[in-house]
């Protein structure tokens, strides 16, 4: 009899060990079971280096959704993105392609915009602010520079 009992307890201990896996994994990789409520909103950029699916989106610097597609559309890359219901985006919104530190993660900021402005409606495209910075050509054009102040000082 007690070897039965300690055999259910092992079973009861691997059940919960590998529900406790499975949540985690899922965490970790920030896959969500079912829809969460809101809408989509696209962004079409000249480049989406870096950006990948799940990338963070945030409104006014506040996490708000994350990248649902980035694909290629008409020469540029073509953004859908998911917010809540209840954040609100309005028609003069810009959005910026950024990155955490100098290397680091790629996601998507946002501005509001005006809220004296239309608000922005579902399946709607939002403006590109300034186009985003490309760390291979800034490291290439600070080569230029180095090899003319080179040629400067000899």
């Amino acid at each position: 009899m007690a070897k039965r009992n300690s055999e259910t307890w092992v079973g009861i201990f691997v059940v919960i060990g590998i529900l406790l896996l499975v949540f985690m994994t899922l965490k970790v990789e920030r896959f969500q079971i079912g829809k969460e409520a809101g809408y989509l909103l696209h962004i079409y950029f000249d480049s989406a280096a870096g950006l990948a699916r799940n990338a963070p989106v945030r409104v006014a610097g506040v996490p708000a959704g994350n990248v649902e597609k980035v694909a290629l559309d008409k020469g540029k890359a073509k953004v859908t993105f998911h917010l809540p219901n209840h954040i609100t985006i309005y028609r003069d919104a810009k959005a910026y392609l950024k990155s955490e530190g100098f290397l680091g993660e790629k996601y998507i900021e946002i501005t509001p915009g005006t809220p004296g402005n239309p608000k922005v409606e579902p399946n709607e495209t939002i403006q590109q602010g300034s186009p985003p910075v490309d760390v291979e050509q800034f490291l290439s054009n600070m080569s230029g520079v180095r090899e003319d102040i080179k040629g400067h000082t000899l």
